[in-house]
Parts: C-alpha cells; sequence; structure tokens
C-alpha cells in the first residue's frame, strides 16, 4: 500500500492516536490525557502507512510537559511518549527521544524514526547511525517498501539539507551521515 501524501496541510484538529495504528487506540487515548495541552506546530502532519495501517504523524509539537513524564507509563505507553516527542520543537529533545525508541522492534515507531533522518540536525542524524545495528532490517525494509514517494522525499530533504548546511563541510557524499544512513536503509528495503 503506498502512501500518496507524504506532507500535508490540515486545517483540522490532529489527534495524537492519529500517529498510531487504531489497535493503539486505547492506549493512544491514555497518552493524550497524560501530554494534556500538547499543541500541533503548525498544520502539517506526515501521512505514511505502519504496519499495513495509515497513520498521520504531526510534523511538530510543542509540549510542554518533562520527557521524564514518560518514564512513569507502562512499556507501550512511553514508547509512543518518546515516538511523539521525536516531534519536539526542540531538537535536543528529538535526540534524546530518538535514543530511547531505536532499539524498540515495533512497526509503528519506524516512521518516527525514519522521519528524524530527514532532519538538518547532524547529531540526529549521527545518533541514527551510532545505533543503526538495533534497527530490525525486516521491518524498516518493509516501511520504505510501503512508502516508497516517502522515502524518497525524506532522502531528498536531507540532500537538501546537506547542501545547504553541510557541502562545505562533506563535498564526498560518502563523508555525509546522511548518505550513509539512506544507502543503508536502502539495503533494508531490498531484502524479503
Amino acid at each position: 500500500m503506498e502512501s500518496d501524501v507524504t506532507l500535508q496541510t490540515s486545517a483540522t484538529p490532529k489527534s495524537i492516536a492519529n500517529a498510531f495504528p487504531p489497535y493503539l487506540k486505547l492506549e493512544a487515548a491514555r497518552l493524550s490525557l497524560v501530554m494534556g495541552d500538547t499543541r500541533f506546530a503548525d498544520h502539517r502532519s506526515i501521512e505514511v502507512t505502519a504496519d499495513k495501517n495509515r497513520v498521520v504523524i504531526p510534523y511538530r509539537i510543542h509540549h510542554e510537559g518533562s520527557e521524564q513524564d514518560g518514564r512513569s507509563l507502562s512499556r507501550t505507553l512511553s514508547i509512543m511518549y518518546s515516538c511523539l516527542l521525536t516531534r519536539h520543537h526542540n531538537g535536543y529533545v528529538r535526540q534524546r527521544q530518538l535514543e530511547r525508541i531505536l532499539p524498540v522492534s515495533e512497526p509503528w515507531v519506524v516512521p518516527f524514526v525514519v522521519q528524524l533522518t530527514g532532519e538538518y540536525v547532524i547529531e540526529v542524524l549521527d545518533t541514527c547511525e551510532s545505533h543503526f545495528s538495533l534497527l530490525d532490517p525486516v521491518l524498516y525494509g518493509a516501511f520504505i517498501r510501503d512508502n516508497p514517494k516517502y522515502f524518497q522525499a525524506t532522502r531528498d530533504r536531507m540532500i537538501s539539507y546537506w547542501d545547504c548546511y553541510y557541502r562545505l563541510l562533506y563535498k564526498r557524499k560518502p563523508d555525509y551521515v546522511g548518505f550513509r544512513l539512506f544507502d543503508r536503509l536502502q539495503e533494508f528495503s531490498s531484502r524479503l
């Protein structure tokens, strides 16, 4: 199932529940209560297919709660909380929460990790690369195959940021972490 829309603009209010597959609806409702007044930074969102389900992930969120709030939750709720905080407006928060979710082998975590591979914050990309061995090739390969337009758009965004911010530092593409990450992710998509 291929997602035709990867970045959409919508005037309708977004729900945390939309960021996860329907089988996590009850957990998402509980998480909404925990997160309270979390605002979506803008009307943009990321629409992809995860585990054969359409999910709509916020592009950015403003959440004033503590990152530690997730530690007192059940394992699943804690992971969901960390996933949402990878969309936080603060890059340091995104990086710390990425470190928490990278070892998790759940198909609904994958889009949150892949989205971060297209970021401009090189430390986030370095974190992805340093933990790459923790990624489940089957889950990531399936996600990439189910979302080829999204994967290409994310790769294109990474290239654009490299061109804008890092090209002078990393003249050869193999020297830049983003290219290495996408080459390795692409290998996952060819595995069956």
